[in-house]
């Protein structure tokens, strides 16, 4: 993309940055736009402990540049702009660039420290830092894992105060000022830029660009920038003494026009879209701070909010087009981990342990993480199990159904038993009462066969004599049983009584 008065980033210079930018631009292969947006993250992080704006949010600028490997020349956009601003905030580059914070308390611990170690420093407390990603879909794959990132991550750029617990101490930044600057492909963009992230606003705060190489230059180029003094003079003024940006009145009226217009095309947008540019107003309000504080101003002139509203539009454009991009190539999203925990409790049966579920999670969560989100699932419940002897109780983790109307809990339901009408129950045929001999029981004394027998009741077995060689085997309950049953073979029916029936002497 060059930089002639066609082209888009003519509309976006301004003031000494974009002087400068246009000075590197003839011995840099990268997108002029792409140096543009890295250098207003870079030098707007810079500026942010002592510029703000009258409402009292930070000036900081978040930006990411979205293109293919190579062919986007990302990372040549990100060293120009870094050798273009090195001799203004050289300084702060080589201590306050951070990358790889993957969760929140990460990101709080980090700033948290910061502003410890400069607590005893002339002007207080300074904890600036900027979040330069340039494989930011990999931080996006581990950040997806810790559900507090994006609610801490949207406060920072808010300037809200964020916190974080440990077990030794309660962390608390209350002034947030983070930078943030990141590179991603198109098709990393489909994949991982979720669409209820989205939705909730963590992308809106963002100003992704679509970049691309400007021109192939010889292998043994050189870069060469122009002179820096001016952009540094206006770096030094900016730093010296707290810096209210507020717009003056031409400029005020500018920027409620474009406000209107911004909702305006909301509006027009699916609700997907229009969730990117929720924020499109303010960050032309912030753009166009930095670039007044560049000409050592707190007046925010009109011609800044122009150049500002040129960028957020282009990046508008670009937003457009990723999102229609990945809706066309019909990219699977990444599951939640909300719907990563149904799935292996689904493997498991709808119930698994702790420790079974956190293995099928893999690397995709933690146990922190999995016990956040359960806490927000209807359908998921957590107990203790019950289990015999000493021990931890094993953590059990089950699915259910959400409970419906009146019914606050479920409980388990006997099953119910079917009974069959009388036309289906099988017809039986009608039999003759038959007779049948019944041999008397051998463990029965014929004398008393008639009277009614008690129950035993069982004893324990006790060890037989030590001069017996057999040993006793284990019974059940005790019968009674004669000496001659045990000892002898089965004797012969005793004769009946004369007077007796022998048929019912049998019975």
């Amino acid at each position: 993309m060059s930089t002639d008065a066609t082209s888009p980033f003519a509309a976006m210079k301004y003031g000494p940055m974009g002087e400068a930018v246009e000075r590197a631009m003839p011995t840099s292969e990268a997108d002029p736009i792409g140096v543009w947006a890295a250098a207003l993250s870079l030098y707007s992080s810079a500026i942010s402990r002592t510029v703000r704006l009258e409402n009292g949010r930070p000036v900081v600028v978040w930006t990411v540049l979205a293109g293919r490997s190579a062919i986007g020349r990302k990372g040549y956009a990100l060293g120009t702009a870094k050798s273009m601003l090195r001799p203004v905030i050289g300084g702060y580059l080589d201590v306050r660039l951070e990358d790889g914070i993957a969760s929140g308390a990460s990101l709080v611990q980090m700033l948290y420290r910061l502003e410890l170690e400069t607590s005893g420093s002339r002007g207080g407390p300074d904890g600036r830092a900027c979040i330069v990603e340039e494989e930011w879909a990999s931080v996006l794959r581990m950040q997806k894992r810790d559900t507090k990132f994006s609610t801490l991550f949207r406060s920072a750029w808010d300037g809200k105060t964020i916190s974080n617990r440990t077990k030794k101490e309660l962390q608390i930044v209350p002034r947030p000022l983070l930078g943030f600057h990141a590179h991603i492909t198109p098709g990393e963009w489909a994949a991982y830029v979720s669409k209820s992230d989205a939705l909730g606003g963590s992308y809106n705060r963002l100003l992704p660009v679509l970049v691309e190489r400007s021109k192939m230059l010889p292998h043994n180029n050189r870069w060469k920038f122009g002179d820096a003094k001016p952009l540094a003079n206006a770096f030094q003024w900016a730093t010296a003494t707290e810096r209210v940006m507020v717009f003056d009145t031409p400029a005020g009226k500018r920027y409620d026009v474009i406000r209107a217009e911004i909702e305006d095309r909301m509006v027009e947008l699916p609700e997907l879209l229009a969730s990117y540019m929720e924020r499109a107003a303010e960050q032309v309000h912030r753009i166009a701070a930095v670039l007044a504080a560049t000409e050592k101003r707190t007046k925010i002139p009109r011609k800044a909010v122009d150049a500002a509203w040129a960028f957020v539009q282009y990046s508008m454009a670009s937003v457009e087009k990723l999102v229609k991009e990945a809706a066309e190539s019909g990219s699977r999203p990444l599951k939640t981990i909300e719907d990563l925990i149904r799935d292996a409790l689904a493997r498991y049966g709808g119930e698994a342990t702790s420790t079974l579920l956190l293995r099928a999670l893999g690397t995709r969560a933690n146990a922190a993480a999995v016990k956040e989100a359960v806490e927000g699932m209807e359908d998921v419940e957590v107990y203790k199990a019950q289990t015999v002897g000493r021990g931890a109780k094993p953590i059990m983790y089950r699915l259910v159904e959400p409970a419906a109307g009146d019914q606050t809990e479920e409980s388990p339901t006997e099953p119910e038993t079917v009974v069959p009408s009388a036309a289906e129950k099988p017809e039986r045929k009608a039999t003759r009462p038959t007779l049948r001999v019944v041999r008397p029981a051998r463990t029965l004394d014929p004398v008393h066969q008639d009277e009614p027998q008690q129950p035993v009741k069982a004893k324990p077995v006790k060890p037989l004599p030590k001069k017996t060689k057999k040993k006793a085997k284990p019974t059940g309950p005790k019968k009674a049983v004669t000496k001659k049953a045990v000892a002898k073979p089965k004797p012969a029916p005793a004769p009946a009584p004369a007077d007796v029936n022998p048929i019912a002497a049998l019975l």
